[in-house]
């Protein structure tokens, strides 16, 4: 599991359409988009990971008020042990006629060697 996949999970349980990186095709009333930041390794005693943290963007783009869904968004997240490290209003588009929130989200994971 990584925090692209588990996310994209929680939020199509909210029966919100999702994607990663852009919206593609004709964009609903609300949508959300996925954006990946930073995975990395903290250091440790013995120079071998044994986690992995990842951190991801949540663009949430809506035509209605968005307070409802963000809030629905932020209780999953925190229940499901995601770290919430920022939340920000990002204005008002008046062209596309969307507002726009962003919620960054942290999670650590056991370290798994990657499979050649």
């Amino acid at each position: 599991m990584n925090i692209l996949s588990e996310t994209k999970e929680l939020i199509q349980n909210l029966d919100i359409p999702v994607e990663t990186g852009v919206f593609s095709g004709t964009a609903p009333e609300t949508y959300v988009v996925l954006v990946p930041l930073v995975d990395s390794y903290p250091l440790s005693a013995d120079d071998k990971p044994e986690v992995d943290y990842q951190e991801l963007r949540i663009s949430l783009f809506s035509k209605i008020n968005y307070l409802k869904i963000k809030n629905e968004i932020i209780r999953d997240l925190i229940n499901n042990s995601f770290y919430v490290t920022e939340r920000r209003y990002n204005g008002f588009d008046t062209e596309s006629g969307y507002y726009q929130y962003s919620i960054d989200i942290a999670k650590n994971y056991l370290f798994e060697e990657e499979k050649q």
